[in-house]
């Protein structure tokens, strides 16, 4: 996910952290300092309601982890894998590589987080019971509810969220069709967002500053469930087409070439990025920047960027276009293994982001989905 730090790894699991959240943590931070814990806990001074809050915060930050971890950890156990965690401002997502998988694998994973929350909630609330501190009891008494809250959210059956994706791997059990389980669900999670605004406004109206909660939540439901459903179609027509198709000679450029010699060859050249003969790209932006002087001293590979991301002939569009999504260039090499050494890698073609959406949306309008092409067609 775009936008995103990441803070460490566990267990093999890289764990990110969007920038929305720090905007979020604050206003929590700030809520519960001067709202929540002074009308339920009167009696503690100003700083220490602020201790309160955000070490409150950031133990709620911890329980949507290990809520987000009991999802990946499952995973595992299926055999499916979970390269990243990145926490949002009320959840997170995991990044997983197979989307495809079977019913009963996605319905184990999506159900685990919410019977973990529930775990949480009861620890959190035999604590709040053996009333020890004050200060742990206020802190305590907010984080079993939280918990207990974000339990019974997630088991909405609305599209993304755990209750949904359980949902969608019960009709795709029945269906037998990915696509129909999902529209089904991601109807009932935009649903529930609408709903959750509808309260919101109310509560709003009503001179309820919690109203804001609702909105926020409801209005991103609301828009995640919509572009859950577009990235299935998605992957599921750039699935149908190999990166072979659509891959175009590599025109490499040396590696050691001077840029003085670049410009002078490609100048006239109406093309922005270029492959090296190892693979990297260069930006013609990056060219223009630099003085007259050092062009004559300065390799084409010293001013290239290495792509993370490596596609292969035999890779399929929705690949690639991960990987462009990912990447913010327009032209991806594409290699393969060079056949008298196996550990090698040679350049083979290159593939323009320009091809891969222009394929997508020439489906997608000729397909019935024409709102979906649309919307595509503004990504170029």
């Amino acid at each position: 996910m775009r936008r995103s730090t990441k803070l460490f790894s566990i267990f093999g699991i890289d764990i990110k952290i969007h920038f929305s959240w720090w905007f979020i943590f604050a206003l929590l931070a700030w809520s519960l300092s001067t709202a929540f814990f002074p009308q339920f806990f009167p009696g503690y001074t100003l700083k220490t309601y602020w201790m309160m809050g955000i070490l409150s915060s950031l133990l709620l930050f911890v329980s949507v982890l290990l809520h987000e971890l009991s999802h990946s950890l499952v995973a595992r156990t299926q055999k499916i894998k979970v390269k990243s965690i990145t926490l949002f401002f009320f959840g997170g997502v995991a990044g997983i590589d197979d989307e495809d998988m079977k019913p009963w694998s996605e319905f184990s994973m999506a159900i685990a987080g919410p019977l973990f929350s529930l775990l949480l909630a009861g620890i959190f609330y035999l604590i709040n019971a053996s009333d020890i501190n004050g200060v742990l009891s206020a802190i305590t008494f907010y984080l079993y509810q939280i918990n207990l809250i974000l339990a019974i959210f997630n088991l909405v059956p609305g599209f993304p969220l755990d209750g949904g994706r359980a949902f969608r791997a019960l009709l795709y059990l029945y269906y037998k069709d990915l696509r129909k389980a999902t529209k089904i669900a991601a109807t009932g999670g935009r649903i529930f967002g609408l709903i959750l605004i509808f309260l919101g406004l109310i509560s709003l109206f009503g001179g309820s500053g919690g109203g804001i909660w609702f909105i926020l939540i409801g209005g991103f439901l609301y828009f995640i469930a919509g572009m859950s459903y577009d990235q299935l179609i998605v992957k599921q027509v750039l699935d149908q087409v190999l990166v072979k198709t659509i891959m175009e000679n590599p025109k490499k450029i040396p590696a050691k070439m001077k840029i003085s010699g670049f410009v002078k060859k490609h100048q006239n050249n109406n093309v922005e990025e270029f492959v090296l003969s190892n693979g990297k790209i260069l930006d013609i932006n990056a060219v223009q920047n630099l003085p007259v002087k050092l062009q004559k001293v300065t390799n084409v590979e010293q001013l290239a960027i290495e792509v993370k991301g490596i596609i292969s002939p035999q890779d399929t569009l929705f690949k690639a276009f991960r990987v462009f999504s990912e990447a913010k260039i327009g032209l991806l090499p594409v290699v393969e293994k060079a056949v008298k050494n196996k550990r090698s890698k040679r350049v083979v073609g290159y593939v323009r982001r320009s091809a891969v959406l222009h394929n997508l949306t020439w489906d997608l309008k000729f397909g019935g989905k024409k709102h979906l092409a649309r919307r595509m067609k503004n990504i170029h």
